[in-house]
């Protein structure tokens, strides 16, 4: 007897290798092409690349392809390696050989596992030879290379592990290659849903703060995919995934193992077939795609109609649509429209309302939450979460922190809590960073009618500190400023760089920054030229150019600049201008757009003397009740550029014109 059982154990691996061992060889070839050959093309070609340039995770080795198999190669693994779980006769005469049912998991986790791993050091040592036969410092290290090996051994075994774990919950291969993906990215998923719809309802409440502060990495799927090569403070590569979160991966990867190996002993052979193989997890799936279905709904009315009675309606017909399509996979059969089911759909639709009823009700607390003045430290005022990262991660810029000014911030915060609305996706955003004397912080963000706050928001925008904030290079030395670029409308380009004119002119903007009008601060204008300063160290931060800049524009005069980056009457073939009337409920091209194909004639301007007044009058109002098509060539039915217009900055001409065709 112990003969034949160690036969047949040696025929289980002869069996493995038949079954899978084209998985491995695929494995190996695929990162074969994508880094020994391609080292041994960049070695041979004239262009090599920098050193520390991303080393093996580098675009050289074409990294985004070697994802590709880091994702695929161990999924297949999975799949063709317990194939036999999911075909009944294969598993009635697997699971009646002599042998426990806990070793033949781990023969084939073993063999799956040394099929994947074999070659990753087989490319590994290639590598290494390389080193010692070639010259690749310029590409990679040893440190490089210890690197590249241990994340992918990690991940490798990671997705492996976690398909065969999803293999033993379900009794069809098809469904466990989905299923494994989705795995990998529900947790990403699934909080980034919920807390999108907390915003909903919780006022205050940004829906990309906890993404942008760490979401991707809920996913290896998209934290390996956004990946871009970059080097860390002390020269090394950053690796795709950070050290922390490896770790995490490999207590998932045991955690996995273990669930998938107690799983596997206790299931029913019955269950091949089956798209759910274990019993308890029904009700658990069924809920699952119940609310996830109901949560993507609601996100998609949310989107295309903004209001929320559609929300309501998105997560109602999700929620129907997912428990019904949930039930049928399980129950295999489209007949499961009986009063059982519809019982079921009612408890959890009644506990989805008690909490869409209680969630806002827990949360007024944090909705109604102003910090006191004497506990502020200082704040932080702009449009978005990621933007207030990359001013904290800035060494030239400050916080505001006089008490005027914190002040000012927080009666901006009380009137936006005044016009609160439970669902606006039309209005412009504001976040709120309070940095309090204790160390903790409050964070806001708040989608609001700017007009509805404009008073309060203007007591803001006016202060130097804000403008500061907006615009660090006002309090950035010339000295640190590597260039200064100026690009009109046209995409003509002026590149500054000289010591002296970027003193001066920086001199200049001060001037006209600090001392512009609220209107003037936020007029947005196509006709308007853009600048962009480049601080030492690659920062960018850009800039309007407007013609109401006096200073700035005398100064581009003197140096001869003016005619280069400000658009004149000259490269303008004619203007188009519509009353905005019909309008009101678009701004820009799309307002001129459906103004211009609802038949209604413009007023034409070709005069060089007009189009210079309409150029040089005030732009960007609140009311837009004018726009202008700019058309540069003759032959362009569509305006190259819009402008608009308040009906008190408006050339008289315009006004005169239009309101005589009325």
């Amino acid at each position: 007897m112990p003969l034949k059982t160690s036969s047949f154990k040696k025929e289980i691996v002869k069996q493995n290798l038949r079954n899978v061992g084209w998985v491995s060889i695929v494995y190996f070839i695929g990162l074969l092409f994508v880094l020994p050959l391609q080292l041994v093309m960049a070695l041979g070609g004239e262009n090599g690349v920098e050193s520390g340039s991303g080393g093996l995770f580098s675009i050289t080795f074409i990294f985004h392809v070697q994802a590709i198999f880091l994702f695929t190669m161990p999924v297949l693994m999975a799949i063709f390696i317990f194939r036999y779980m999911h075909v009944s006769a294969s598993s009635d005469f697997i699971h009646s050989l002599p042998i426990k049912r806990g070793k033949l998991f781990n023969y084939h986790v073993g063999a799956g596992v040394l099929l994947l791993v074999a070659p990753i050091v087989i490319v590994g040592l290639i590598l290494f030879v390389f080193m010692g036969t070639a010259d690749v410092s310029a590409f990679y290290n040893l440190a490089d290379l210890g690197r590249w090996t241990m994340f992918m051994l990690i991940v490798t075994l990671l997705v492996f592990i976690a398909c065969v774990f999803v293999g033993t919950l379900t009794g069809l291969s098809a469904v466990q290659g989905v299923l494994t993906y989705i795995f990998l990215l529900f947790p990403m998923g699934i909080i980034g849903l919920i807390y999108f719809h907390l915003s909903f309802f919780i006022y205050g409440l940004s829906s990309s703060t906890l993404l942008d502060r760490w979401g991707q990495q809920l996913s290896p799927i998209v934290d390996i995919a956004v990946y871009h090569p970059q080097l860390i403070e002390n020269g090394e590569i950053h690796i795709p995934v950070d050290y922390p979160v490896l770790g995490i991966y490999i207590v998932v990867t045991v955690l996995l193992y273990f669930l998938s190996a107690f799983i596997y002993k206790r299931r029913q052979l019955e269950a091949a077939s089956h798209p759910i193989a274990v019993n308890w997890l029904k009700p658990v799936f069924k809920i699952g795609v119940t609310f996830c279905l109901a949560l993507f709904f609601g996100l998609y009315f949310s989107q295309t109609q903004g209001t929320l009675p559609w929300v309501i309606f998105g997560y109602v017909l999700g929620g129907i649509t997912g428990f019904f399509i949930a039930t049928m996979l399980i129950a295999k059969t489209w007949r499961v429209f009986t009063f059982y089911h519809l019982k079921r759909l009612g408890m959890y639709s009644a506990t989805v309302a008690a909490l869409l009823v209680l969630i806002p009700l827990v949360f007024i607390g944090y909705e109604n939450q102003i910090p006191e003045q004497e506990e502020v430290e200082n704040v932080y005022v702009g449009s978005h979460y990621y933007q207030y990262e990359d001013y904290k991660a800035s060494d030239e810029v400050d916080f505001i922190e006089s008490e005027e000014t914190i002040e000012a911030v927080r009666n901006l915060h009380e009137r936006m809590l005044q016009e609160r609305s439970s669902l606006n996706n039309n209005g412009e955003s504001i976040f709120i960073a309070y940095q309090l004397k204790n160390g903790n912080v409050i964070q806001r963000s708040y989608d609001v009618n700017r007009s509805l706050v404009e008073e309060e928001y203007e007591q803001v925008s006016q202060t130097d500190e804000f403008k500061e904030m907006q615009m660090p290079f006002l309090v950035a030395e010339a000295t640190s400023i590597d260039s200064i670029y100026i690009v009109n409308p046209l995409r003509f380009e002026v590149t500054i760089s000289a010591s002296n004119q970027k003193r001066e002119l920086l001199e200049h903007l001060k001037q006209d920054i600090y001392s512009e009008s609220y209107s003037e601060t936020f007029g947005s204008s196509e006709i308007d030229s853009y600048g962009m300063v480049r601080i030492d160290g690659g920062e960018e931060i850009y800039f309007p150019l407007r013609r109401s800049y006096e200073n700035t524009m005398e100064w581009l005069q003197a140096e001869d600049l003016y005619d280069e980056v400000i658009l004149e009457a000259g490269d303008i073939n004619h203007l188009e201008v519509f009353r905005n009337g019909g309008a009101a409920d678009q701004q820009g091209f799309n307002a001129f757009q459906q103004l211009k194909d609802s038949g209604e004639e413009p007023l034409v301007i070709e005069d060089p003397g007009q189009i210079n007044q309409v150029l040089e009058a005030g732009d960007g109002g609140s009311n837009d009740a004018y726009l202008v098509g700019v058309f540069l060539h003759e032959e362009n039915p569509q305006a190259d550029m819009i402008a608009s217009f308040d009906e008190d900055e408006a050339p008289s001409f315009i006004t005169e014109s239009l309101q005589d065709s009325e």
